[in-house]
């Protein structure tokens, strides 16, 4: 070890004269060429790692929490940068889903509702509609989407249709139906892949077109 050691800070000296040294190799391909594990006690930057042109195989480098260059293993981790999952609630009431505890951090993750759809519980009919409880003339609208509840510091789901039940056929008429509510959602981790952006606030005059200012950072 102290000769490989020695034969690096030898090289290292004489940069300006050989143009490539190898570590535990005598046919170096690179300006340093490592043939086994590399450990640091500093800081390890690069600056201009270079284009990889290999695809397929290729790995990602992340800094672990203590402090060393480990590749990622999304198999092996507990989340991905980008992650995808489906919520199934069955028998939910006629009302939809007012407000559901995700459990999961505002503080780690955002979450977003990809997409929907529901069925009829027990059959999974898809002769489903909503129904007003205000006036048969009235076409309400949806409101599906994850919201931060500032006092739990947890993501909440909510999926109903304001002033709204779900229905369903019984013979010529349609009669109130418990549902199976199914909601995507893709979940990012904080500080890994996403970055929260504070909130764009436009003023429209009640005008239907405007132009927003430019968010912060693009």
């Amino acid at each position: 070890m102290k000769q490989a050691i020695f034969l690096l800070l030898l090289g290292l000296s004489n940069l300006a004269i050989v143009a490539q040294v190898g570590v535990n190799t005598i046919n170096p391909t690179t300006t340093l060429d490592v043939v086994g594990d590399v450990k640091t006690e500093g800081s390890l930057y690069l600056e201009n790692p270079g284009d990889f042109t290999e695809i397929r195989g290729s790995k990602l480098l992340i800094l672990s929490p203590s402090d060393n260059i480990v590749q990622y293993d999304i198999s092996q981790s507990k989340y991905g940068p980008i992650n995808y999952a489906e919520f199934v609630f069955r028998n939910l009431s006629k009302d939809g889903l007012q407000d559901y505890d995700t459990k999961i951090s505002t503080e780690d993750y955002i979450v977003t509702v990809q997409g929907y759809y529901f069925l009829e519980t027990v059959s999974s009919d898809t002769d489903i509609m909503t129904h007003s409880t205000i006036a048969n003339d009235n076409i309400e609208g949806y409101q599906i989407y994850a919201y931060a509840n500032p006092v739990t510091q947890t993501w909440f789901l909510r999926a109903f249709v304001n002033n709204s039940e779900f229905h369903t056929r019984i013979g010529s008429a349609f009669a109130a139906t418990p549902i199976d509510m199914y909601l995507n959602l893709i979940i990012y981790r904080k500080g890994f892949i996403s970055k929260t952006l504070d909130a764009v606030t436009i003023d429209m005059g009640n005008a239907e077109t405007g132009t927003a200012p430019l968010p912060e950072g693009f």
